[in-house]
């Protein structure tokens, strides 16, 4: 009897995987599921009719065809004005950040000299530092420089920052350059190339994974921003979509807040989001894996 038990066929090696990649497959829908239950909410007040009719117990289908509160946070607030003002703040932002970005982690990755690893090091530790630490001395800082709704370009405290990068970017672009072979520069350089050909014809065009996930991040950290526009933007003229989307409250009639069409402008104010992070979805994850690997 014991000899038979042992002799008697188990499941295979290729069983076990596809037993796996099921169980794998099941947990991923699960988390993926249960996460994006706001997302899917978000949607279903959104074709709601009125604030009331979310509240019904049970919960019934909205009309998917009721495309009124969409229409009404289209014409009826001033979200244009908002659309350009946020897109100004993040191509701006996002310009001076990458740009940033490639010359500091560059010079990190492909140059040697004294106090490099010291400097190197300051850079990180700023990314252990509370942003709450530093909002009110920037704030005292921009408001003596007359940046604080300055007539000419009002958005300046949202930008100026950007000008020296961010340090997380800029760890993840170094460790993506020092992975790429030395040897390229060198060859680059036997054929005459000066440093910023070598960034710009070599370097770069192998940095795409990492720059794609560069971007990403650069993006839903600028457009999704809220507390920097609430700080430096008190005229309405100024908001982006951000701050615009909080203060629709304010039209609400009698001090009822009406959720559908805060949903709405939060359904359209996600779609670039979504956009991005779906075209760039592989990209962002090769250049992420790439560059923890390297």
């Amino acid at each position: 009897m014991k000899k038979h038990i042992q002799n008697s066929p188990g499941l295979s090696p290729r069983a076990k995987k596809i037993i796996k990649n099921v169980l794998l497959l099941l947990l991923g829908l699960f988390i993926g599921a249960f996460l994006s239950v706001p997302f899917f909410w978000m949607f279903y007040c959104a074709f709601k009719e009125s604030t009331k009719d979310i509240y019904i117990m049970p919960p019934s289908m909205p009309n998917l065809f009721n495309f009124t509160n969409f229409k009404e946070f289209l014409t009826d607030t001033p979200f244009l004005n908002q659309l350009k003002n946020t897109i100004i703040v993040v191509s701006t932002s996002m310009f001076l950040s990458i740009g940033a970005t490639i010359f500091v982690a560059y010079g990190f990755a492909r140059f040697n000299g004294r106090g490099k690893k010291i400097f190197f090091g300051l850079l990180l530790s700023t990314m252990m530092l509370p942003w709450v630490v530093t909002m009110v001395p920037a704030y005292i800082l921009f408001a003596n420089l007359g940046m604080v709704e300055n007539e000419v370009f009002p958005w300046m405290p949202l930008v100026i920052p950007c000008i020296g990068g961010s340090a997380y970017n800029i760890f993840l672009l170094k460790q993506f350059i020092e992975g790429i072979p030395k040897e390229l520069d060198e060859a680059a350089k036997i054929d005459g190339c000066g440093s910023f050909r070598i960034l710009f014809k070599i370097l770069l065009p192998n940095c795409l994974p990492i720059l794609a996930t560069i971007v990403i991040f650069s993006f839903i950290g600028t457009w999704g921003d809220y507390i920097g526009p609430s700080i430096y933007l008190t005229n309405p003229d100024n908001y982006t979509l951000a701050l615009g989307i909080q203060y629709l409250k304010n039209q609400s009639a009698a001090g009822v807040m009406n959720w559908p069409l805060v949903m709405a402008g939060c359904a359209i104010y996600s779609i670039p989001i979504i956009i991005i992070f779906a075209t760039c979805q592989k990209a962002y994850v090769r250049g992420a894996i790439g560059s923890a690997i390297k």
